[in-house]
This record gives C-alpha cells, structure tokens and sequence, in this order.
C-alpha cells in the first residue's frame, strides 16, 4: 500500500483504525495457511517412494511389512539380449515366521514393461521358485532370474506395495 493511500485511510477514519484492522487481517491468516501448505508438501513427499541408485541397492533394504528385503546383485538384462536377474536377501524382522514370496516382487522399468521373478536360477539350472517360510531372525538368499528386461529408471514393487524407484 501505498503512503497516499495511508493517507487517505486516516482521513476517512480517525486515527487510521480500519487501515490497522486491515493489516491485521492480512497478517493474522497467513501463518495458519502457511502451515497447512507445509504438511501438505511434506505428507506429499512420504508417499514418493525411495530413490535408490544400483550401485547402493545392496547397502539399502526395503521394508515389506516385517521384512527386509535387499538385493544385493541386481542386472536389468543379460548383455541386452536376455531376461534380468537379482541376488535378493531377505531377512524376518518379526518374532514369528513369515512367508516371502517371491512371485511377489515385480519390477517395472521406464519402457512400463514389467518382469517378475520367473525362477530360481543356480549357473544354467532353474527350479520353481516356492514361497519361502523364514523363520524368526533369519535371512535367506537367492538368485532370481526374471521373465523380461528391467530399463531403469525401475520402480519395485513386493505385494502390490511400491518399495522404491531404481536409478542409474
């Protein structure tokens, strides 16, 4: 506002009350608005999923209700031509077994094909990959291939739940 409106303010309202009153009104509402932004932003920002590049993947485990899941060897394709494959280790956080099934994770890459775990592979030998029960405290490991090519950027999911977003 400018100083010759004050001016007119104070002439139409003895001693400038209603520029006041007005002033106040401005600044009273912005702090609560302000607030209200800021959670927004930030409740916004906890539903992104985690940014992992792949050379972190096996110092970074995803949660997956109780449990850890990290893989520690990851490859999108084989020399470009083949399916993908992960080293994957999962460890149970809880005091009671739990099952992982690996099935359940997917894979999505930036070309929105998906590859899901297709077996477990062991040099050129494959098996049917089974649920697993983990017992209490305990970890397994094993190496997955996967039924396609995972492009990264790649988001990962483990039961419907998206787990993270793999980058370069």
């Amino acid at each position: 506002m400018k100083s010759g409106d004050r001016e007119i303010c104070k002439q139409h309202v003895p001693g400038g009350k209603l520029m006041r009153r007005f002033r106040n009104l401005c600044i009273k509402p912005l702090p609560p608005i302000l607030l209200v932004l800021l959670i927004a932003l930030v409740a916004s920002a906890t539903n992104q999923p985690a940014r992992i590049r792949v050379s972190e993947l096996d110092r970074t485990p995803l949660i997956a209700g109780p449990l850890k899941i990290t893989l520690t060897k990851f490859r999108g394709s084989f020399l470009k031509l083949g399916g993908g494959s992960i080293e994957v280790e999962v460890f149970n956080n809880s005091t009671e077994f739990t099952v992982f099934s690996p099935q359940r994770l997917s894979f999505v890459g930036s070309d929105y094909n998906q590859a899901d775990v297709l077996a477990i592979q062991s040099g050129d030998r494959y098996w049917c990959a089974l649920d697993r029960r983990i017992a209490p405290g305990a970890r397994l490991k094993e190496f997955y291939a996967l039924n396609g090519k995972v492009r990264l950027p790649a988001r990962v999911y483990y039961d419907e739940k998206l787990l993270a977003e793999i980058v370069d």
